[in-house]
């Protein structure tokens, strides 16, 4: 009897840590985007991270809530002997909060680890033929969201948006953009993709929209295998989960731009995204 009463204790102390770890996790990161940004994390992203220049005061106070809340929660780990600083933080948690602006029940929930390289990284692939040889393959990355729990960029790309903003490169942009596959959306989950008018959205506006994405992948593909320029980057032919990042990239990075060259992918990504940074760049 009393091994059973322990067995119950034991099951129901387990049920309610399991149940309060959440809540207290989501208490402490509500106080964080409520908290002012700290002077050391708030000179680096003035200094780095010029998108936040163009930004209306009340979406500059949520990034600043969102970057506290980013670098507080998620770890950040140096790799090849890079020692990782506060700029390093504050300027990678500035670009990717950035795309939390208008997704407030987004917060990279699975997020554990960011993985910082000094420079471009190389990494060995196993690539399987039609008759099963597998080759492997060594090559270069800037980065590479290997799940939801993982992201790896390389400092010296970032330093490259730092540098040259406005190009429509910017690897952190591309990576984050990278984690909402891995989590499940936009291009191969259940998840509703838009949150402005969509959270709720029935399941034909999902897959209306998946297959407005499909049809704009199909068409940059088609004109990239035809030798056609495209104001997107090539590389966003290689499959819908790229064509996302990097059309993600220039939503924020060339945001005008973008509306005026692909207006129906700038239209696609505002209803993601839940914000419109064209805008930014009149204010």
């Amino acid at each position: 009897m009393l091994a059973s009463l322990l067995v119950v204790a034991t099951g129901l102390a387990v049920l309610a840590w399991l149940l309060a770890v959440p809540w207290v996790t989501g208490r402490r990161r509500r106080r964080l985007e409520s908290t002012p940004l700290d002077t050391r994390w708030r000179e680096p992203v003035e200094r780095n991270v010029a998108l936040v220049r163009r930004l209306p005061d009340d979406q500059r106070t949520r990034l600043d809530g969102l970057i506290n809340a980013f670098v507080a929660q998620k770890q950040f780990v140096g790799c090849n002997g890079l020692v990782v600083t506060d700029e390093m933080r504050a300027t990678i948690a500035a670009h990717a909060c950035t795309l939390l602006l208008g997704r407030p029940r987004s917060h990279y929930a699975a997020l554990r680890e960011i993985l910082v390289y000094p420079t471009p990284f190389w990494v060995d692939e196993d690539i399987h033929d039609d008759d099963g040889l597998v080759t492997r393959r060594r090559h270069v990355l800037s980065g590479q969201s290997w799940d939801s729990s993982r992201i790896i960029v390389s400092w010296q790309d970032v330093l490259e948006t730092v540098r040259w903003p406005g190009t429509g490169y910017n690897v952190v942009l591309h990576e984050f953009a990278h984690y909402f596959d891995a989590e499940g959306e936009p291009c191969a989950g259940p998840v509703p993709p838009g949150t402005r008018a969509s959270l709720e959205a029935p399941a034909r506006e999902t897959r209306g929209w998946r297959a407005a994405l499909t049809e704009e992948f199909e068409r940059v593909a088609d004109a990239v295998d035809d030798g056609v320029e495209t104001f997107l980057d090539p590389y966003a032919a290689e499959d819908e989960a790229e064509f996302f990042a990097v059309a993600t990239e220039d939503f924020v990075e060339r945001s005008a731009e973008l509306a005026a060259h692909e207006p129906r992918v700038y239209a696609l990504l505002e209803a993601y995204y839940g914000i419109d940074p064209a805008r930014w760049s009149s204010t």
